[in-house]
């Protein structure tokens, strides 16, 4: 239910509550002027009852709702006490008009407490409010700090690693080019060369992925439009995207304003997701998938969104996408994202993703404070 509606039907659930009100009043004066004036008790049973209505409406309206309430009894009421009363039994005649400046009184400290009650409810649904959304930040917090922790852990063991490991690649690469300079040039073992060659490069590179992991480069942070950013990006994919019958859709926030990061390193986490939100379609027929990015200042942080249809990441798995080596991939060595990931908190930023029905986006949020000068 939107808002719009919601307002229409609380304003006529009010109308009703108050034709309730009104109609308990009306009906307890027509019993008033229906009995004799012989059954006093009776009279005073039904004055009584006036109270009901304008606690009730005090309770729920408030002051405005109270004072109301005994005012309308005070002008439906008093012609009974004139016309029936005031003549003949002019004593009780102003007792009556005594009571109907209590009805008034009741009306108005009841809702004053009305008022009060209805200030604490609201006080105490916009504390739990706060209490909601500061648990809801510090989970977040709390699983940041945990996949930073992590990366960092993973980042010192994979700086050994790659050291152990890239010196003997090197040397067996030197052995296998001596080989190969003793080998005929028809020789059909060159094609055992050749293989461990490749081998060799394609292990340098992984070598290579690691040590970019584990030492990512410190930012070299200057003045930089996150459009531009987006806008290089875009440049790059967008024959890859022709080829998939991927539409690529730029909402990007007008005027945006400069913001002090390194551009390489965020260009890389946006190239990126982008190039995983194209592999996410790689598969899928039909020319209505899209390929979404957004650019926005929201409050106190830069934003940049990257939507795409494509098939997207198992709910269960999603808290896993940015643990190093979590791949989905049958080549992919599953650093991707944790670089990504490790870019944005080095600009004391963080990297999420969601998923929905039909899209999945992931998020890059750098904090403001970070504004360059243009």
């Amino acid at each position: 239910m939107d808002t719009q509606t919601f307002n229409i039907t609380s304003s006529r659930n009010r109308l009703y509550v108050w034709m309730a009100i009104a109609g308990v009043i009306i009906l307890i004066t027509v019993l008033h002027f229906l009995t004799p004036t012989d059954r006093v008790v009776w009279h005073e049973i039904y004055q009584r009852i006036y109270y009901l209505p304008i606690i009730a409406a005090a309770l729920i309206f408030g002051l405005r709702g109270g004072l109301a309430a005994s005012l309308f009894t005070t002008i439906v009421y008093s012609p009974h006490i004139y016309m029936h009363w005031q003549h003949g039994h002019f004593d009780y005649a102003i007792n009556q008009y005594a009571e109907i400046v209590i009805f008034n009184l009741v009306g108005g400290i009841m809702g004053a407490l009305g008022d009060r009650l209805r200030k604490s409810r609201e006080r105490a649904e916009r504390n739990a409010e706060e209490k909601r959304k500061a648990y809801e930040e510090l989970q977040s917090t709390f699983q940041q700090l945990l996949q930073a922790e992590k990366l960092t852990s993973l980042g010192e063991l994979s700086a050994g690693i790659v050291h152990e490991v890239r010196n003997p690649l090197a040397s067996i690469r030197g052995a296998i080019e001596i080989l190969e300079d003793e080998l005929k040039v028809d020789s059909p073992r060159r094609e055992f060369v050749s293989l461990a060659k490749g081998e060799i490069d394609r292990l340098d590179r992984l070598v290579g992925e690691f040590l970019r992991f584990a030492r990512p480069a410190k930012p070299s942070k200057t003045p930089t439009d996150l459009n531009e950013i987006v806008d290089s990006i875009t440049g790059l994919i967008a024959n890859q995207a022709a080829s998939q019958s991927v539409t690529v859709i730029c909402n990007l926030q007008k005027n945006l304003p400069l913001i002090s990061v390194d551009a390489e390193q965020i260009k890389q986490v946006v190239l990126n997701l982008a190039i995983n939100a194209l592999q996410a379609m790689t598969h899928l027929n039909g020319s209505d998938q899209t390929l979404t990015f957004r650019t926005s200042k929201r409050e106190n942080n830069f934003l940049i969104e990257v939507s795409d249809s494509g098939v997207g990441v198992d709910l269960n798995n999603l808290p896993k996408i940015f643990d190093p080596f979590y791949t989905t991939k049958e080549k992919g060595v599953g650093l991707g994202l944790s670089i990504a990931h490790k870019i944005a908190t080095q600009h004391r930023g963080h990297l999420t993703a969601d998923r929905s029905a039909d899209l999945t986006t992931f998020t890059l949020t750098i904090p403001s404070d970070q504004m360059g000068t243009g």
